[in-house]
């Protein structure tokens, strides 16, 4: 199959036709078919097929094309390392926005001063949800916009938050609602005319859902999607309107007075950046990226510095955390790879090793971090390492890759030939002893591992076979007491501090990752369920005063990440169901959907750490806008239960994420900036 087929498959599952797709390639309809054609044959299954006149795609076609992501992916991230000096920053970047972003955003967007000077393209569209992939497919960048609640995008965008902002309620000055900043309920929108807007537009899907709580239909008077002429408008009459707050200061008038909404009708918008995962590869997409959550960022103004309303944590999880790796520095990367080759010596690639290790520690407490892990620089992958060294598990390389949203992460293969257990000379027992003798006084040392329930997702059945174990269900009960022993070998090296690190809860929040478990062999019927009662029983007997958390991820790799889905399918059991002390949480972005399932987290002693500020970039976030989402938690888990964190570490395999060090310390410092402020 060749470069030029696949990418006309894929432009066939984002522009809907093949004349479309001819349009975009300035080719024939003819010549679009031909690609196709010849790319069926290469493959040997159907790839398309007539639904009445057109031609779309069967699902073995929609499979190669997600898979021609990766491989654009991989096109581009080898062009990137052809020499550390090529760049394409400079190249163009189009950028296309609904009217009132473009408004709030472009301007300043123009004037920023943006690494490599790239050629900006902007263009100012409207847009419904469902032609937003066609738009992505024509535009490096689209922002969209859609109401929090509401349905989220097309699965095969990439969502990069920009911004939530609430809808307050619009009217002239004197109007009978003009008695205040008090929020308006429904009950007092009830029967007032709306200048509403097209019923296409996500703002009309909340002045419905208001007349709705109110107990009437909406009073449409006029339909406008501007809200400049909205604004004129309410100015000149009784009307009332929907007006977002940041985004839409420029609309505001002496003539015009705002109330916030009322619970429970109180909505807001979010605007978000949508690419194809493959365009967020390059380096001069990703600057004007980090220029637009920049702007973004200032919309929001400062709120007023609040008391710290919350007592410092005593013990871990601290209110300022951090899920565990780090960049690794590139003295170190040197290193290991002239170790690899031969070319240095047992003796002087540790003495570097222990040099970034201790390097890592002191940095984090200087970040005022009340915990300090060893950055994970040892290992190549947060998971593999760990398993490589149990009793019974053997990994090799060279299996097929796992496609990360478009990024290929080296593929390893694991065998379990023998009986599952936990050695006495673990390489990452000594990892731990060094950190705890290199952390400072008052720093608690933090190891993490992976959870014992990722061994048994990641096994196929190619992994059991002449082994002693049937199935995976057989594996259960001696992987639990590999793990237990594990348990109490970190806490007899002085590990007081314990993090399982664990992707699969977010998996079994994806269908299409069940669907590939069930193919590896495993049982996913009431998997939740099981997994639970494995954490229950490696938990079970542990010492009173080890602390033992989990860091619940998406699979993340070079800024990309797997699954995507809210918690609430295994909310019940993730969180009541089994025995930790804190749960580290990925919300920094949609994928992990709103706070609700919080609900299920039992009163008491356990903890949840706000995973809110990405470490996929190294765009800072909004204080005030991390502090509004840490509220919004504490609606359903107290305030003096939560704290927050980055949502994964910066390096879960030694390439680590798209950022700089100095990004990822900048990180690592405002989370520890706004927990000083949030907590006391």
């Amino acid at each position: 199959m060749e470069l030029a087929q696949l990418r006309a498959l894929r432009e066939l599952r984002d522009r809907g036709s093949i004349a479309a797709v001819a349009a975009a390639f300035r080719v024939t309809p003819s010549a679009v078919s031909q690609q196709l054609a010849a790319l069926q044959r290469s493959v040997g299954v159907p790839l398309t097929q007539l639904e009445g006149r057109r031609t779309v795609l069967t699902a073995a076609g929609a499979a190669l094309a997600d898979a021609a992501v990766a491989v654009e992916s991989a096109l581009i991230d080898a062009a990137n390392s052809i020499t550390e000096f090529h760049d394409d920053s400079a190249a163009p970047v189009s950028i296309s926005a609904f009217h009132s972003a473009a408004i709030a955003l472009f301007p300043g967007l123009m004037t920023a001063s943006i690494a490599g000077r790239p050629q900006l393209v902007l263009r100012d569209q409207e847009g419904g949800r469902a032609d937003y992939p066609q738009l992505v497919a024509d535009t490096d960048l689209v922002i969209g916009q859609r109401l929090v609640g509401g349905a989220e995008w097309p699965a095969q965008l990439a969502v990069v938050p920009l911004l939530t902002e609430p809808l307050d309620v619009a009217f002239r000055a004197g109007h009978r609602l003009d008695s205040g900043d008090a929020p308006v309920t429904a009950a007092e929108l009830r029967g007032l005319p709306w200048v509403g807007m097209h019923d296409d537009a996500p703002l009309a899907a909340a002045v419905r859902a208001i007349a709705a709580a109110g107990g009437a239909e909406p009073v449409i008077a006029h339909r406008v999607n501007d809200f400049a002429v909205a604004a004129a408008m309410l100015a000149a009459s009784d009307c009332i309107a929907l007006l977002p707050r940041h985004t839409g200061a420029a609309y505001r008038s002496p003539e015009l007075r705002v109330r916030p909404l009322a619970e429970p009708v109180a909505a807001s918008r979010r605007i978000d950046v949508l690419a194809r995962p493959d365009t967020l590869h390059r380096r001069g997409v990703r600057a004007v990226l980090a220029a637009l959550r920049t702007q973004a960022a200032a919309l929001a103004p400062a709120a007023p510095t609040r008391r710290r309303r919350g007592p410092a944590a005593a013990a871990p999880p601290f209110r300022a955390e951090v899920v565990g790796s780090f960049l690794r520095p590139a003295a170190l990367r040197r290193a290991r790879a002239q170790h690899a080759a031969g070319t240095l010596g047992d003796a002087a690639f540790r003495e570097i090793e222990d040099a970034a290790v201790r390097e890592v520690i002191g940095r984090q407490a200087d970040a005022g971090l009340k915990l300090a892990t060893d950055g994970e620089l040892r290992r190549g992958s947060w998971q593999y390492d760990f398993f490589a060294g149990l009793d019974g598990v053997s990994v090799t390389g060279g299996a097929a890759g796992v496609d990360v949203g478009g990024v290929r992460a080296a593929g390893r293969a694991m065998f379990v030939p023998g009986r599952l257990g936990f050695p006495g000379d673990h390489p990452m027992l000594e990892h731990f002893r060094f950190l705890r003798e290199n952390a400072p006084a008052g720093v608690v040392p933090k190891m993490t591992i992976p959870s014992p329930t990722v061994l048994h997702f990641r096994l196929d059945r190619a992994g059991l076979a002449g082994g002693p174990y049937v199935d995976h269900d057989e594996l259960l009960d001696d992987l639990a007491a590999a793990y237990r022993d594990a348990v109490r070998a970190f806490y007899e090296a002085g590990c007081r501090y314990l993090q399982f690190d664990d992707t699969t809860w977010t998996y079994l929040c994806s269908r299409a990752e069940r669907e590939k478990a069930a193919a590896r062999g495993i049982r996913v019927d009431g998997l939740a369920e099981r997994y639970a009662g494995l954490l229950t029983d490696v938990l079970a007997g542990r010492p009173a005063d080890l602390r033992v958390t989990t860091h619940v991820c998406g699979g993340n790799f070079r800024s990309a990440w797997i699954s995507t889905g809210d918690y609430e399918p295994v909310a019940a059991e993730l969180f009541a169901g089994t025995d930790f002390d804190g749960y580290f949480l990925e919300y920094d972005s949609e994928r992990a959907g709103g706070f609700e399932p919080l609900r299920h987290v039992p009163a008491g002693r356990k903890q949840v750490v706000l995973g809110l500020l990405t470490s996929k970039d190294g765009a800072l976030e909004n204080p005030d806008v991390v502090k509004a989402r840490i509220d919004e938690a504490a609606r359903f888990v107290p305030l003096g239960h939560l704290a927050l964190s980055t949502q994964c570490g910066f390096a879960s395999t030694e390439e680590g994420h798209a950022l700089t060090e100095a990004q990822q310390w900048a990180k690592v410092r405002e989370v520890a900036a706004i927990a000083a402020d949030v907590w006391a």
